[in-house]
C-alpha cells in the first residue's frame, strides 16, 4: 500500500511535474518521505492533486533519473536509502556559477538518444574537422539572430568553453610584455589567461554604471594598449551593467585610441535582465571594434564547453590561427548536441522561474541584515557590516558545508562576499542554506561585539 502523502505543489514553482519532483525532493529532505517508503500509486495522487497521470508518471521518471526513487515493475515506486543528504553533511556549491539542476538530465538523455538513432549523422561526427559543419553554423547564427545579435555563420568561431575562448583572443592579438586592461574587480581567469602569455594586466576602477571613464581614458592614454577586456551585461563579480552612455563612450574611445574590446558575456542574465550587447551597437554604429564571447555553460549546465567567438571580419584568421595552436578542432560531437539543445528550445527551460524566485530570498535576507547587494542572473555582490570580516563568514560556512566566494578572490579587498543561486539540489535544500548564511552573519555579528 502506497504511502498517504499529499504535498501541497503551490510551494514550488515550474511546471507541475517540476513542482511534484521538488515536493518529493523536499518530502525525503524532512523525512516525510522516509528512506524504503512507498510512494502513493500514480492514479491516486494525480486524482488528489488534480493533476494528469501523465505528470505524476514524469515526475516518478525523473525523480528516479535523479536517484531519489526506483521504480518496482509491477509493484510500484519507492525511496532509496540516503537519497538526499543532509545539508550539514554536504559541499553545497553556492561559491560557483551554475544553473539549478531541472530537466537538463532528461533533456541531454533525449538528445543522446536521438543522436544514437542516426548512424549517418554519427558518421559525419566522428572524423577530423579543422572547420565546423555548415549546418552547426547556421543553427547558431540562427539562434543568435533570434536573440537580435546580428552575424554572418563565417564571423562564428567554436571555443571549448569562454575560457578557451579567452585565452585563444589574447593569444592572437598580445604579445609577451603588451599591456591588456580590464575592470579592477574581475574574473580570475583574464589574470590567469594574461600571466600565462605574460601580458601585463592592469584592472581600470568601477562605477556604478562601469569602468570610471576618467581614469579608463587615462590608462589608455599612458599604456595603448591594443585589448581591452570587459563583462558589459552582467559585471562579474559585481554584477554591475553597462549603462547605454558608458556603452556608447567606450566605443567612441576604441575608434579613437584603435583597440579592440573583448566583450564577455558568459554570464546569465534572466530575460528581463538582459541586454543587446556591444557587439550589435558596434554594428549599428559601424565601429568594428568589438570580440564578443558567449558559452553555453552558465545557459545549460557547466558541463557543457560549448563557447564561441563573434569576431570582426578582418581578424577570423588569426584567431582561427590561435583555436588551431591550442587544439585541431572544437569537438562536433559536442557542437552537435550544443545544437539539438538549440533547436529544443531547451537551454534554459523552466530554470528563470527558479532563479528569480531564489533571488527573491536572497534579497529579503539581504535587506533582513542591512546588508548592500546587487543581484543579477545567477550571481549577488554583497558587501557585509564592519565588524565582520568576509573571509570569517567564508570559513565559518565551509565548516557547516556551504562554499561561498570571498570578493579576495576578485582582486576587491572591501569586505564583499559573492553568493551563486544554482548549487542548490532542491528548494528546501536552498531555503536552508540561506537560513544557515544568515544565522552565520548574526552570530559573527554578536561575537564581535562580545569581544573587549
Amino acid at each position: 500500500m502506497g504511502t498517504i502523502w499529499t504535498p501541497d505543489l503551490t510551494e514550488f514553482s515550474g511546471p507541475k511535474y517540476q513542482r511534484l519532483v521538488s515536493a518529493i525532493e523536499k518530502g525525503i529532505l524532512h523525512k516525510v518521505l522516509s528512506q524504503g517508503s512507498k510512494l502513493p500509486p500514480q492514479r491516486r495522487l494525480a486524482d488528489a492533486l488534480g493533476i494528469t497521470v501523465g505528470t505524476v508518471t514524469r515526475a516518478y521518471a525523473l525523480a528516479e533519473q535523479r536517484g531519489y526513487v526506483q521504480a518496482r515493475v509491477g509493484d510500484g515506486t519507492y525511496v532509496n536509502a540516503a537519497t538526499v543528504p543532509e545539508i550539514g553533511n554536504i559541499q553545497l556549491n553556492m561559491a560557483t556559477c551554475q544553473q539549478p539542476l531541472t530537466d537538463q538530465i532528461s533533456t541531454l538523455s533525449d538528445c543522446l538518444s536521438q543522436l544514437a538513432k542516426d548512424p549517418n549523422k554519427l558518421s559525419q561526427l566522428l572524423g577530423y574537422r579543422a572547420s565546423p559543419l555548415d549546418q552547426h553554423q547556421q543553427v547558431f547564427h540562427q539562434w543568435l539572430n533570434q536573440r537580435g545579435i546580428e552575424q554572418t555563420p563565417e564571423q562564428l568561431i567554436f571555443t571549448h568553453g569562454g575560457q578557451q575562448a579567452i585565452f585563444a583572443c589574447l593569444n592572437a592579438f598580445l604579445k609577451t610584455g603588451d599591456v591588456l586592461l580590464h575592470e579592477q574587480y574581475s574574473y580570475p581567469g583574464v589574470r590567469i589567461c594574461a600571466k600565462q602569455l605574460g601580458i601585463n594586466s592592469i584592472g581600470v576602477p568601477l562605477t556604478h554604471e562601469g569602468v570610471d571613464l576618467t581614469r579608463f581614458e587615462a590608462l589608455l592614454q599612458i599604456h595603448t594598449p591594443k585589448v581591452v577586456y570587459l563583462t558589459l551585461n552582467n559585471q562579474n563579480p559585481t554584477c554591475i551593467q553597462y549603462s547605454e552612455s558608458q556603452r556608447q563612450k567606450i566605443l567612441e574611445l576604441a575608434e579613437q585610441y584603435q583597440f579592440y574590446i573583448i566583450e564577455d558575456d558568459v554570464n546569465y542574465c534572466l530575460p528581463e535582465e538582459w541586454h543587446s550587447p556591444l557587439w550589435q551597437l558596434a554594428k549599428q554604429l559601424a565601429i568594428p571594434r568589438v570580440i564578443y564571447i558567449s558559452s553555453l555553460s552558465k545557459l545549460f549546465s557547466g558541463g557543457l564547453r560549448q563557447g564561441f567567438i563573434l569576431v570582426p571580419e578582418p581578424l577570423i584568421a588569426q584567431v582561427r590561427l590561435a583555436i588551431h595552436s591550442q587544439c585541431w578542432m572544437v569537438s562536433p560531437l559536442n557542437i552537435e548536441i550544443a545544437c539539438q539543445l538549440i533547436k529544443k528550445g531547451k537551454i534554459t527551460a523552466d530554470r528563470d522561474a527558479i532563479v528569480r524566485q531564489r533571488q527573491r530570498l536572497c534579497v529579503a535576507m539581504g535587506e533582513r541584515l542591512g546588508l548592500i547587494q546587487t543581484w543579477r542572473g545567477l550571481n549577488g555582490w554583497l558587501q557585509l557590516p564592519e565588524d565582520i570580516k568576509a573571509h570569517h563568514l567564508v570559513t565559518a560556512l565551509a565548516a557547516k558545508g556551504i562554499l561561498i566566494r570571498n570578493g579576495d578572490d576578485f582582486n576587491c579587498h572591501d569586505n564583499f562576499i559573492r553568493l551563486s543561486l544554482g548549487g542548490a539540489e532542491n528548494n528546501a535544500q536552498f531555503q536552508q542554506a540561506i537560513d544557515c548564511i544568515e544565522a552565520a552573519i548574526h552570530s559573527l555579528v554578536q561575537n564581535a561585539y562580545s569581544v573587549v
